[in-house]
């Protein structure tokens, strides 16, 4: 897909399904038909998880770096039947966090129904016709695990010849003095905490403050909520105009239905205000839009209706 001049290309890595959230539309509305690919035939949710490579004239980016190595096949806690015979570091952890009771057996059976799914990335870029060696500079919407997990591989950058770059206040709470505690997806699916994931590379960070001009052409706009320094970027060139947003909207649902959340963010009141800010942007349906966890890392608009906002897929 081109915009004006500049070339955006998905790059597939892996997926994440979990229990679907209440508020999907059922499944006889019109409303359901633009999201129809979201859910299993369990009714699970499906998340893709993906990056995003752009060409410019003289640069090869890449925007967020996917879940990082694995071999694509599913990850699951161990199955439980009570909520004792769950695993029990998991449990322990949980039990830190102040949980017991119901909410503990809710909290664990959420995740005993989570898959976890990566490792593409590198096989999606290399169908792509595009080496590791090629990109001039990571571009991260924010360091969550899902975004950074191709930084590095085997305690070396993944990408030789990149620069890494990241908001300001994005790093430092990750990759300060005292970082985020990533403790639940690394119990859950082993993932990789961005202190250790970031190790090989911290010598080519190079992180911006607030908006930033990243390249001709790239712009990444300050927009947290989802995490302190949470940016989306917005692509121009000519009349031209495309936006991809990071993980400030996960699903163009989160667009089209206001009232609709997945409840994954840090700061849901000002994460619900970055999204309205998005939707006033988008709304007249001129600007392409795309996300790291859209199906198929598929790009679309939105439609204006009577009532709730539409959605359209580009095709």
């Amino acid at each position: 897909m081109f915009i004006g001049t500049i070339e955006i290309l998905p790059v597939y890595d892996g997926q994440l399904i979990f229990a679907a959230p209440p508020g999907v539309p059922a499944k006889d509305s019109p409303e359901f038909a633009p999201h129809r690919n979201y859910l299993t035939e369990d009714g699970r949710w499906i998340m893709d998880i993906g990056a995003f490579v752009v060409r410019t004239e003289n640069r090869v980016l890449l925007l967020d770096a996917g879940a990082g190595p694995g071999s694509a096949e599913a990850i699951r806690p161990r199955p439980f039947t009570t909520v004792e015979a769950a695993d029990p570091a998991l449990l322990a952890y949980h039990r830190r966090m102040g949980l017991d009771g119901d909410a503990l057996a809710h909290a664990m059976s959420l995740i005993g129904q989570t898959e976890f799914r990566t490792g593409s990335l590198g096989r999606s870029l290399s169908r792509l016709g595009i080496s590791p060696e090629e990109i001039t500079d990571v571009v991260l919407s924010h360091l969550h695990f899902d975004h950074v997990g191709w930084v590095s591989k085997d305690g070396l950058p993944y990408f030789p010849n990149a620069t890494y770059r990241c908001e300001r206040r994005e790093a430092d709470f990750f990759l300060g003095p005292a970082p985020h505690d990533e403790t639940l997806p690394h119990l859950a699916w082993n993932t990789m905490p961005a202190t250790k994931r970031f190790g090989p590379v911290m010598h080519r960070l190079e992180p911006w403050d607030g908006d930033a001009t990243i390249a001709e052409g790239v712009n990444a706009c300050f927009s947290p909520g989802h995490t302190p320094g949470s940016c989306i970027f917005v692509l121009s060139s000519g009349t031209a105009r495309a936006m991809v947003l990071g993980d400030a909207v996960h699903c163009p649902l989160e667009l089209t239905d206001p009232d609709f959340s997945l409840m994954t963010d840090m700061d849901q009141a000002l994460a619900d205000r970055t999204r309205e800010r998005i939707r006033r942007e988008i709304e007249g349906g001129d600007v392409l839009v795309g996300a790291p966890h859209f199906p198929e890392l598929q790009f679309g608009r939105m439609l204006p209706g009577r009532g709730k906002l539409g959605w359209m897929f580009n095709t």
